[in-house]
């Protein structure tokens, strides 16, 4: 059905072909999971173009397209040039954001007699708005990851050091179902926690600080992101005080998403409380993002946001604050945007963790 989008739109703009080389792009329309391949897709009829290594996974995986075994000796660009030729193509797209410099060279001059034309985000803007299965996928993703969460609590005390607490995470995640850690986990405490992306260190944990855990699992493809802070000890007013105006500020942004309403405002109705209580300038990042096949899709949850969430955009909700040499902060759900009122994916509590 995607595919039969892009051919649409083929006809429409009078395009021969378009190549796709982005390979969560080829899955998203073809279902291949392999890791090397280029999709070409005509007005008529789409073929995959794969080695031998994934010629069999190809016709067991791949739907709407033809497998294409290009044999050793041959490159994708020499079957591509050759059908060119045959067919006499005038007008030829390709994914620009996802070719180096050096491919765009040898291409152009392969079709410098026919129009060849950057198409981006023809497939990006189609993956923004995500099918039944597709969050389905994500909803396990999230369960597998909040389960392997709870079970890793039991490790995390004083002395123990952040990365055993990434380690212990990702394998709990792979043994509970996950392909694999859908990013690198984030663990960080006491002043490290106040780097937004602070990857688990040597660090050793201790009494009175924060630990900022951010991390996911990737299921038949597609991730889930959440972020949790705890507390080892007895948390000041002041922590408690800061970490419920990040929790504030969350819990309003979560309060405004459905169908309909500006990407702009949902990001300006929570920097807007962590700026009002004096905190404005330790948020420094945006509010959340997409999330599907890849980690970081659009749309993008910030200042300058464009444009309005629409039904079935699978996003996060990440506010933070983050105070540099002393600690952080930050909250994250995965919500799939609705008609009338956002679906927050999470059932992990997210009021502060004291251990």
């Amino acid at each position: 059905m995607n595919l039969d989008k892009i051919q649409e739109r083929l006809k429409k703009e009078e395009f021969d072909a378009i190549l796709i080389t982005n390979l969560k792009n080829i899955r998203y329309l073809t279902n291949f999971s392999g890791s090397t391949a280029v999709l070409l897709i005509k007005p008529e009829k789409s073929y995959i173009l794969v080695d031998s290594r994934y010629l069999e996974q190809a016709k067991n995986e791949v739907i709407d397209a033809e497998p294409i075994l290009v044999n050793s000796g041959k490159t994708s660009l020499d079957y591509i040039k050759e059908k060119k030729e045959k067919e006499k193509w005038k007008k030829l797209g390709f994914e620009g954001n996802y070719i180096s410099y050096n491919d765009w060279l040898k291409w152009k001059n392969v079709f410098s007699d026919c129009e060849f034309v950057s198409l981006n985000g023809w497939v990006e803007n189609l993956r923004v708005i995500k099918t039944e299965e597709e969050i389905k996928n994500i909803r396990k993703a999230l369960e597998i990851a909040e389960m392997a969460f709870k079970k890793t609590l039991e490790l995390i005390k004083p002395g123990v050091k952040e990365k055993d607490i990434a380690i212990e995470l990702e394998y709990q995640m792979v043994k509970l179902g996950a392909e694999k850690p859908a990013f690198d986990t984030i663990v960080a405490s006491g002043w490290r926690s106040a780097l937004p992306h602070g990857r688990a260190s040597s660090k050793e944990i201790l009494p009175q600080e924060f630990v900022v855990i951010d991390f996911g699992a990737l299921y038949n493809g597609y991730h889930s992101d959440i972020t949790r802070t705890l507390f080892l000890g007895n948390p000041s007013e002041e922590e408690l005080l800061i970490y419920n105006i990040v929790l504030e500020a969350q819990n309003r942004a979560e309060e405004l998403i459905k169908e309909g309403i500006s990407i702009e405002l949902v990001d300006k109705s929570a920097r807007d409380i962590i700026q009002e209580n004096g905190f404005g300038e330790y948020f420094g990042h945006g509010l959340g993002h997409g999330v599907g096949l890849d980690i970081h899709e659009d749309p993008r949850l910030t200042p300058k946001g464009e444009g309005t969430l629409k039904e079935n955009m699978v996003i996060t909700v990440e506010p933070g604050i983050y105070i540099p040499k002393k600690f952080g902060i930050r909250i994250e759900d995965l919500v799939v945007v609705k008609k009338e009122k956002g679906e927050i994916l999470n059932h992990f509590p997210k009021e502060l963790i004291i251990l």
